[in-house]
């Protein structure tokens, strides 16, 4: 044999070895195998454990059900399709996706170790933990990935990278227009790098240093919106109200307030009402970088793309109250114009009572 033919003939052999891996890596043996093997063989002796022990029919015939299928799984690559184009060339390879479930199978595992409101069924683990969502090889998958919380936090050196965390999470967040989807996270302000809801630390916090620093701004808010839910409590409509109809004043007359559980930060509209929870912007003031923590506070305020003013403020906020007292006999409707809301600014007194001539009168 010719020494050319000796270089082909290994050259060839290395090509068809090769090949051979990767269509035993790739086909018949990929390596997220074993991972799916070693959880359905976990969930099997479960299943089989609670079988033998069950005592009526009807849970020996599901739990027969659930064993049968643990003991004959279908291996398969599990991805979610997220909302965009791949990060590929022009979005030439289709759709958006995230494959690192093939491998972390065990879902309750998962919702153990997440926060709760925090749906990686939709937005995946790569918009948290970085790394390649799409790659099924190990190492390439993990490159550049932060695995825990703290290596999470150590990522946001300047408020770009939280930003940049918030346009994520509204790129892949579904279409409140299709009722087949479900919108979970909402007011992306609302949570940190990590995908937990951030810590509301308290006005109190905010205050000992902007009382000097930023002195008549937070003085009016002191003395007018810090004070709102005082007034509220008294208003008659508050007063008859039931508990859902009290709700509807607490969620914009508190700050940090949960419609899930009903609980809120404080009381009337403090600091963080309008520029968010404070975990984040208050820990860059304090290690000195205060222009980062700045452009954190001052999103969703004046001039800014991040709307926290509307929820609350649009022009039919108060229609249930509108109602109330319409039925009420002998309530003024005084109570649409409170003290608190009066301009102190005096020239502008009569434009206020005019307003007021623009309401539906009391019959």
């Amino acid at each position: 044999m010719s020494i050319q033919g000796a270089i082909f003939f290994v050259l060839s052999a290395l090509f068809l070895f090769i090949t051979i891996l990767w269509v035993n890596e790739e086909f018949w043996s990929p390596k997220w195998l074993k991972f799916q093997k070693e959880y359905y063989e976990e969930q099997a002796s479960k299943a089989e454990k609670e079988y033998e022990a069950s005592t009526t029919v009807k849970e020996r015939e599901v739990l027969g059900q659930r064993l049968a299928f643990f003991k004959k799984p279908v291996y398969e690559i599990k991805q979610i399709i997220l909302k965009g184009n791949s990060d590929w060339a022009d979005g030439e390879n289709g759709d958006k996706v995230d494959r690192c479930m093939t491998c972390h199978i065990n879902e309750d595992e998962l919702r153990v170790s997440h926060p709760a409101e925090f749906p990686f069924d939709i937005y995946g683990c790569s918009v948290c933990h970085g790394g390649h969502g799409r790659v099924l090889d190990e190492e390439l998958v993990h490159e550049g990935m932060s695995y825990g919380r703290r290596d999470m936090q150590l990522r946001l050196t300047s408020a770009e990278i939280l930003f940049e965390f918030w346009d994520e999470l509204n790129e892949l967040s579904p279409e409140e227009s299709d009722p087949n989807q479900r919108t979970v996270m909402g007011n992306f302000k609302k949570y940190s790098i990590t995908g937990d809801k951030a810590i509301y630390v308290g006005s109190q916090k905010c205050i000992k240093c902007h009382a000097g620093l930023t002195y008549p701004h937070v003085e009016r808010w002191l003395r007018i919106k810090f004070k709102s839910l005082d007034l509220v409590k008294k208003a008659p409509d508050y007063i008859a109200g039931d508990e859902e109809y009290r709700k509807t004043c607490l969620k914009c007359h508190t700050t940090g307030y949960d419609e899930a559980t009903g609980e809120y930060s404080e009381e009337g509209v403090t600091c963080e009402a309008c520029h968010g929870p404070g975990e984040v912007y208050s820990y860059f003031m304090e290690i000195g970088k205060a222009s980062e923590g700045q452009k954190i506070a001052k999103v969703g305020t004046y001039g800014t793309s991040y709307n926290v003013c509307g929820p609350c403020h649009h022009s039919r906020g108060h229609e249930m109250r509108l109602e109330f007292f319409q039925k009420a006999k002998g309530t003024s409707d005084e109570w649409f114009f409170p003290q608190h809301t009066t301009p102190y600014k005096t020239n502008l007194l009569e434009k206020v009572q005019s307003a007021t001539k623009l309401l539906p009168g009391i019959n």
